[in-house]
């Protein structure tokens, strides 16, 4: 059977799908931004009970300044807070973006949008050596943003137009900026800007493995690569919250047995399914409900420009023009768009989707005539990189494009690397041919387009170096009239699918995440952290 019959037994299977889940899901679907948080059942919250998570993959590190993996994040939600955050709850879209008090009750800018003023609300640690549950202070948020700064990686770029951080008195924190920079109140919602006592700056106890936050939850144990177990904060700055006594994120590498799990009551989520498995679980358990969202990132093809061929632009608008984006999102995922530079969960900053199609076009005879002209009639041999750490869906991703590649001449041997090596080692050194992966869940147009594609991006993990993109890239940030920003931000993201072409977004999917049907206000947001189950619980 070809492709392209697959594709529609498969489009077949979905619709079959949709239905059954149409009939048993209490949660419905929104709009193509996103998915509205509405939960059905008793309406007052009870306390108590365990909330249990499986997961594919465990971060390597617990220290969320040191490593930017969303295995590390998700967990560090759980913990910490931040300055602000965004807003989470009943009517609030997966994708909106507002920005909202977290541990400063209020803050203030300047006239000349250069001083961003913060005043923190009365908040406590949690009550484990050595801060022993004492008062959150400005002191502590100084020292947490001095240090990441100072540590390399993404999340000191997000602090670079940065000039001071003072205390205007121990519970006030002033940041001067060497500029107005429009993303500036975005960046201090971004979930890698998580506040951490003083003490852990210090080395009064290890980052790595312990978490001292203000959080809802507080870290009990942390077993590497087998489970992770937190209590209830008793001290938690929101009155009467959380409700759960307990989370358990549990590592379960294995698919087959995450559902076998689910199925028998043993989680209450075990993340996104494909709707082949999604069916089969909705056969056995009718009475859960799907929780589908526009997913906040994207499945993205990258290429190492250092190393030929991929250095030249008409190979690389190939590799792009080879891949049947469509056919496969529907396949893998059951439904879906094609992505672009600025991932389409940040509704109007990214292209509009006509002409997202109309610049990345699936076009094998093209793609073909291209590779003869950069002088590969024949195409050449390569290697695929991909992890196994994020389930098996992105497996076959990869898989589909070797196979979409090979049509036109290219043979591109898939590496299957473990997760930790991958994202730590392989992908940020630019140690790969091609490479399939999913992109960070990014915040902001700045992260997508300048962290990435800028010569000097903390997230280059391409060798792109392009001046006159630079200088683009330089610019729009420095645009505080958004409407103005918007259609720069929509120039720069033609400009790189016309001359640039790396990383090749490939498709934002539509998520369909299983939950246990005793489950109420659960309320995601399209950001790391599960900081939202302090709103959770369960009615049974």
């Amino acid at each position: 059977m070809d492709k392209k019959w697959k594709s529609i037994c498969h489009i077949l299977i979905l619709g079959i799908v949709v239905l059954v889940i149409g009939a048993c899901s209490s949660e419905t679907k929104n709009n193509e931004s996103g998915q509205k948080n509405t939960t059905e059942g008793s309406s007052e919250p009870k306390s108590g009970g365990t909330y249990t998570i499986l997961s594919p993959a465990d971060p390597d590190m617990l220290d969320p300044h040191r490593q930017s993996s969303i295995y590390t994040h998700q967990l560090a939600g759980l913990v910490y807070n931040k300055l602000v955050s965004y807003e989470t709850g009943p009517n609030v879209d997966y994708t909106d973006y507002n920005v909202v008090p977290d541990l400063a009750e209020r803050w203030e800018v300047s006239e000349d949008g250069k001083v961003y003023t913060f005043y923190l609300r009365e908040a406590y640690w949690h009550d484990k050596e050595p801060v022993n549950g004492r008062q959150v202070t400005a002191d502590d948020v100084i020292a947490t943003m001095e240090r990441i700064i100072n540590l390399p990686g993404h999340q000191a770029s997000l602090l670079s137009e940065v000039e001071s951080i003072t205390a205007k008195d121990p519970q006030t924190v002033v940041f001067t900026l060497k500029q107005p920079f429009a993303p500036f109140l975005n960046f201090m919602a971004n979930h890698f800007m998580w506040i951490l006592p003083k003490e852990g700056m210090e080395g009064k106890y290890d980052l790595a493995t312990d978490a001292i936050g203000t959080g809802p939850f507080v870290l009990e144990k942390w077993e590497d690569n087998v489970q992770a177990t937190f209590k209830k904060n008793p001290t938690y700055y929101e009155e009467g919250k959380p409700y759960l006594d307990e989370v358990i994120f549990k590592v379960v590498p294995d698919q087959g047995s995450r559902i076998a799990a689910f199925r028998t009551g043993q989680a209450d989520t075990i993340g996104s399914l494909s709707p082949e498995e999604l069916d089969q679980l909705i056969k056995t358990n009718p009475d859960i409900t799907v929780f589908e969202a526009l997913f906040a990132t994207q499945e993205q093809l990258y290429l190492n420009m250092e190393k030929e061929p991929f250095n030249d632009l008409k190979v690389r608008k190939a590799i792009s023009m080879a891949i049947d984006r469509q056919s496969m999102v529907k396949a893998i995922y059951g439904g879906g768009e094609t992505s672009g530079p600025v991932n389409p969960s940040l509704g109007d900053w990214s292209l509009p989707l006509e002409e997202r199609e109309k610049l990345q076009p699936y076009n094998p005879e093209e793609a073909k005539k291209l590779l003869e002209e950069a002088g590969y009639p024949d195409g050449f041999d390569t290697t695929l990189m991909v992890t196994n750490g994020y389930g098996e869906q992105l497996v076959r991703v990869a898989q589909w494009i070797s196979e979409d590649l090979r049509n036109i001449g290219i043979n591109a041997e898939i590496e299957v690397v473990e997760y930790a090596t991958y994202f730590s080692e392989r992908w940020p050194n630019v140690d790969y041919d091609m490479g399939v992966g999913y992109q960070t869940y990014f915040q902001e147009p700045d992260e997508w387009l300048r962290t990435q594609l800028h010569t000097n991006g903390a997230r280059n993990w391409y060798n792109i170096s392009d001046p006159e993109l630079d200088k683009m890239l330089d610019e729009q940030r420095l645009i505080l009239d958004v409407d103005q920003r918007r259609e720069y931000v929509h120039d720069i993201q033609r400009y790189v699918l016309e001359n640039l072409v790396n990383p090749i977004a490939i498709s934002t999917y539509y998520t369909k995440t299983p939950r246990q049907p005793y489950i109420r206000d659960s309320y995601p947001h399209a950001s790391y952290g599960y900081g939202y189950l302090k709103d959770v619980w369960l009615d049974k």
